[in-house]
């Protein structure tokens, strides 16, 4: 019971704190979702980059895989969106499974680039040559052919908050099992040593395999989350531009934490937000926060979240020691009436 404590007292007070914003800013809610979808979308990436050290510049092409996927059913084939999201998800494990094996051989500059190659591809393929089915540059609109699924309708925008809640809470609790799992340590064993790891025995190949392929599902889940929620897609969602975006809210965020990816998606979002309305080249002051960020907080917003909240935790301990609360008996803290506490 601790041990599911544990993983899911987190995610629930990060979207019960979600909830209450919706309640206390109305008019953002729309903006809410985009954060809780993003966050979804950055998590993919720090899989890859923030557990494995592998720096991806296709990043769009993957959500572009979830969108297309729900998008091409809804406007072509069926009327479901729970449907159309189980779809993109297969679509990710199908993509992760295919291009897997043959992209992750490649390292560090190689690996960047061959996604970076790959999203202008994929660009390309729903521009032009899948044009009679993706309508190219007009996009697909689809909203009207979509019915209403039950407990929850999700063409409507109020009801999809709430979906998109259930959605993150799920996604947060396994992302939180995955930080403090055998797999999650593997990962990060690999950004430090590769050579030590197959030396003990492990089979790196399948390793960094199992971590695309994640991505890729998480990306394209993110992908069919903002094709239901708009009802329309256009190529514009996997413009190779775009990847900058995700690198960025990455580092932002704090990579390779569990929260880092919400705090990172928060501020880069938030700020686009906030300084689009007096500038349009909003990107200004996103990279100036950026390099601020890189070279002052290396640890982004979460890790320097936890650095305060660590040292304010100190300084209490430290406190009550100087007021003889707390006395240290061998492994053990205990109060002076004699109550054991954990250090």
């Amino acid at each position: 019971m601790d041990t599911l404590l544990k993983y899911v007292r987190g995610p629930v007070v990060l979207v019960i704190l979600i909830v209450i914003a919706r309640y206390l800013f109305p008019n953002k809610m729309t903006f809410l979702v985009e954060i809780s979808t993003f966050s979804i979308y950055i998590m993919g990436n720090d899989i890859l980059y923030g557990y494995m050290g592998m720096v991806s510049f296709g990043q769009p092409f993957y959500l572009g895989v979830g969108a297309y996927a729900a998008a091409l059913y809804l406007a072509h084939v069926g009327h479901n969106p729970l449907v159309a999201m189980c779809l993109a998800i297969l679509m990710g494990i199908v993509t992760g499974g295919l291009l897997g094996p043959a992209l992750i051989r490649l390292r560090g500059d190689y690996f960047a680039l061959i996604n970076a190659a790959t999203c202008a591809m994929g660009l390309f393929m729903v521009e032009k040559v899948m044009y009679p089915i993706t309508r190219g540059d007009d996009g697909l609109w689809y909203r009207s052919r979509m019915h209403e699924t039950p407990l929850l309708d999700l063409r409507s925008p109020e009801q999809f908050f709430w979906f998109a809640m259930i959605i993150l809470v799920l996604i947060l609790i396994l992302y939180t099992w995955l930080d403090r799992s055998a797999i999650g340590a593997t990962f990060r064993a690999i950004k430090v040593n590769e050579t030590k790891m197959k030396f003990l025995g492990y089979d790196t190949f399948k390793i960094r395999w199992i971590g695309y392929t994640m991505m890729c599902v998480l990306a394209a889940l993110a992908g069919s989350m903002y094709a239901v929620n708009y009802g329309f897609v256009n190529p514009s969602i996997t413009e190779p531009a775009r990847a900058a975006e995700v690198l960025v809210a990455t580092l932002l965020g704090g990579a390779g934490s569990v929260f880092g990816p919400f705090c990172g998606t928060l501020a880069f979002l938030g700020i686009k937000d906030l300084v689009s309305t007096f500038v349009a080249r909003w990107e200004l002051a996103v990279g100036i926060l950026t390099i601020f960020v890189c070279f002052r907080f290396t640890g982004g917003v979460w890790g320097t979240i936890e650095t305060l909240g660590g040292k304010l935790s100190g300084r209490r301990k430290k406190a009550l020691h100087g007021k003889g609360l707390i006395v240290e008996a061998g492994s053990s803290t205990r109060t002076k009436p004699g109550r054991e506490v954990k250090p």
